[in-house]
């Protein structure tokens, strides 16, 4: 693939930028003409939780960024053993979009990609 970026979510989306902030970068990436694919790894996968409520937080729910992410065109990509070790294991578990890739999958993704920007 040429100018294609994968952004890499291992961490919560709640707690930290660094969720929100690969957000922003896979919408910029987009808006430049880059093929973007954001993987979900770890705890990275709460990322793409449907049903989130932050209303009791300070902290803005990131699942709506996310679905514009997909809606913009950038597959969202859910690790399968990271969201069964988590207890999300269903596609209802996540926003509308967002795939389940299995080990494999998900490490072809990341290897065929130009650049890889891990958060």
């Amino acid at each position: 693939m040429n100018n294609s970026l994968c952004i890499l979510i291992r961490r919560p989306p709640y707690g930290q930028i660094h969720a929100a902030e690969a957000i922003r970068h896979a919408g910029g990436a987009l808006a430049e003409g880059l093929v973007t694919r954001v993987a979900l790894i770890d705890d990275g996968v709460y990322v793409a939780r449907a049903g989130q409520d932050t209303s009791a937080t300070a902290w803005t729910a990131l699942a709506p960024a996310l679905a514009k992410t997909i809606e913009k065109g950038a597959p969202v990509l859910v690790h399968l053993s990271s969201a069964i070790a988590r207890g999300l294991a269903i596609e209802k578990d996540f926003v509308a979009g967002a795939q389940i890739i299995d080990d494999a999958e998900f490490m072809r993704v990341i290897a065929a990609s130009d650049a890889v920007m891990i958060y």
